[in-house]
């Protein structure tokens, strides 16, 4: 749905634009009446100390809760704390190596009522690390990495003691000796003797490593229906291999990313233990094999649609995959389907046969165009995939005034990818990105009707801001090699304009246009969008947006359309809807509105 606002209209957006700004600035910039009162009533002044001991002071001095009521100080309590006040300033200092402080306190009431509690700090003299003592003992005390930890440890003679650094270094020896197999690790001796008065510390650390241990067999429960040839391809260690608790948890997380399966409880069986060898129990609780979910919705881009989709989630018990999608939209059409095929001997390597017909009727062109591509998928380190692909498309269009065509392609390709997303909650991303780059070309050699080669690169990222905030950046381009780019059917053209693309602007409406300014697409297309979205609650947010970008035939012809506006979210568990109304900063300076509402169940 594109809605054009008249005029005279626009001055009255203008208001409603500002009016939103102010009130998102102001939700995120002033902080909560009842903590500005406690802090008018009761002010705690530090000098003397600045940074990390600084904050560690005032966070110990922290108002305890019931000081305060109805915006006054309870006397008595008031009094109480100032005394008390000293002792805690000097554990304070303490984790930094200052134990003789000199600190003053003085408490002020104010003609109001209100105080203020002024503590003037002297650190003096911090402890220094006399002698220093670290063993290893046990069957790993020659281990490489542990030496060059205990080497490494940042306490060393004359250095000012500092239990923070203590703790974490201490911490970090433990946790190598873990990860390197020496589960029953632990420290015989750790302990720290100061002596205050002479400005002393000796520390005194000893870790056992115990024997080294190793993974053993692997037990599967639950998932009685799938090979275990295809339940071992998740699996992010071998028998025999030193043991290691984080890669347990990897494990889980590889089992539950294939979105087969409830739940995942993996299992090290100490009390089990083969020699040194540590058995694993993993308990699969699998998701229903048949899956078939509907959806109604609407889009700006789309208008109304219907979908529905079908899976297998373990067709012939062979734990492969098989999905089927079929869309119904007023400007398109689709129906697609999916075999995955995983390779048992290649963990993290699928295989997949896709065939799709689609169809396209919009104001730029009409197409409809049947495609099938085989490919393979190897997942390398990092969370990177390495996808090549061959597809063959047979597309029939018309694109402006122009006759109606017939184009067959032939196109081999490659695909990088990489994406790391933590949530919020399932469908809300907290914060991570998604990369993209594919080159894919056809030729004549191969059986096209032209050739070319096109490179595409897009990525997204999303990134916590101040308060409830979140920045969401967004950016795509592609550019295209080919000489007689008349002969390159839509799919292989590039449009911009939007929802996903340059909001303010029809679906697919920018790009070249031909002599009676029809857009007919582009050799290249750049698009980027900046978006600051601020949660008003759990299930609304509000969002301020600026789209930039256009498709065109060369650099020098490039002409930047920009859009600009505000938006409204609302969350559901089964999807966003999303409402936003945009400006042109370009060409008419119209208003449109998009509209973006899906419903699942």
């Amino acid at each position: 749905m594109d809605i054009f606002l008249p005029r005279k209209t626009q001055g009255v957006i203008r208001l409603v634009l500002v009016a939103a700004m102010l009130m998102l600035i102001s939700l995120v910039s002033f902080p909560e009446t009842a903590s500005a009162a406690e802090d008018d009533a009761l002010s705690i002044i530090v000098s003397g100390v600045e940074g990390a001991m600084k904050a560690n002071v005032e966070a110990i001095l922290t108002v305890p809760h019931g000081m305060v009521r109805d915006g006054r100080v309870q006397k008595n309590w008031v009094r109480r704390f100032a005394r008390l006040a000293e002792e805690r300033v000097k554990h304070a200092l303490q984790p930094f190596g200052y134990y003789n402080p000199d600190i003053q306190t003085h408490l002020e009431k104010q003609a109001t009522g209100n105080y203020h509690l002024m503590i003037a700090i002297t650190p003096g003299q911090p402890v220094r690390i006399a002698a220093r003592h670290i063993r290893l003992t046990g069957p790993g005390a020659e281990e490489p990495q542990l030496q060059q930890e205990v080497a490494a440890f940042p306490l060393a003679p004359e250095a000012v003691l500092r239990h923070d650094i203590y703790e974490t270094e201490k911490g970090q020896l433990l946790a190598t000796a873990l990860n390197l197999g020496y589960i029953d690790a632990h420290y015989g001796q750790h302990e720290i003797r100061v002596d205050p008065d002479a400005g002393q510390a000796e520390i005194n650390l000893e870790l056992v490593t115990g024997e080294k241990h190793y993974f053993g067999s692997v037990t599967f429960m639950g998932a009685e229906d799938y090979p275990e040839a295809i339940l071992r391809r998740h699996l992010a260690f071998a028998e025999g291999q030193r043991f290691d608790q984080s890669r347990l948890a990897r494990t889980q997380a590889n089992f539950l990313d294939t979105d087969k399966f409830r739940n995942v409880r993996v299992v090290a069986d100490r009390n089990q233990l083969e020699t040194n060898l540590v058995p694993v129990t993993i308990e699969l609780d699998p998701r229903p094999r048949f899956q078939v979910r509907s959806g109604l919705g609407y889009g700006t881009d789309t208008g109304a649609r219907t979908s529905l989709r079908f899976r297998d989630q373990n067709p012939f018990h062979l734990g492969h995959l098989f999905q089927a999608d079929m869309l119904i939209a007023e400007r398109r059409q689709s129906l697609t389907g999916h075999y995955v095929a995983p390779l048992p001997d290649r963990p993290g390597s699928v295989l997949a046969l896709s065939i799709e017909y689609e169809r396209d009727n919009i104001e730029t062109f009409e197409s409809s165009a049947l495609s099938t591509e085989a490919s393979l998928t190897e997942s390398l380190s990092q969370g990177f995939k390495t996808t090549y692909f061959i597809k063959l498309t047979r597309e029939n269009y018309q694109i402006a005034q122009e006759p109606s065509r017939t184009t067959t392609l032939v196109m081999p390709g490659i695909r990088l990818s990489q994406r790391d997303w933590s949530f919020r909650e399932p469908g809300r991303v907290r914060s991570g990105y998604a990369l993209q780059a594919e080159v894919r070309g056809s030729s004549l050699n191969l059986g096209s009707d032209v050739s070319s080669l096109q490179g595409l690169l897009s990525g997204n990222s999303i990134m916590p801001l101040f308060g409830s905030s979140q920045l969401i950046l967004r950016a795509e381009g592609g550019t295209t090699l080919q000489n007689d780019f008349d002969d390159l059917p839509p799919s292989m053209r590039f449009f911009a304009g939007g929802d996903q693309s340059v909001r303010g602007y029809g679906y697919k409406s920018l790009g070249p246009k031909d002599a009676e300014g029809n857009v007919i697409g582009g050799r290249h297309m750049l698009v980027g969008s900046i978006e600051i979205e601020t949660a008003m609650s759990d299930a609304w947010s509000f969002a301020l947006f600026y789209d930039a970008g256009n498709a065109f035939d060369s650099f020098s012809s490039y002409e930047m359309a920009q859009g600009a506006g505000i938006g409204i979210r609302r969350y559901t568990p089964i999807g966003p809807i999303k409402l936003d109304l945009a400006r042109q900063l370009e060409d008419d300076r119209d208003y449109r509105l998009h509209l973006g509402v899906g419903f699942a169940w």
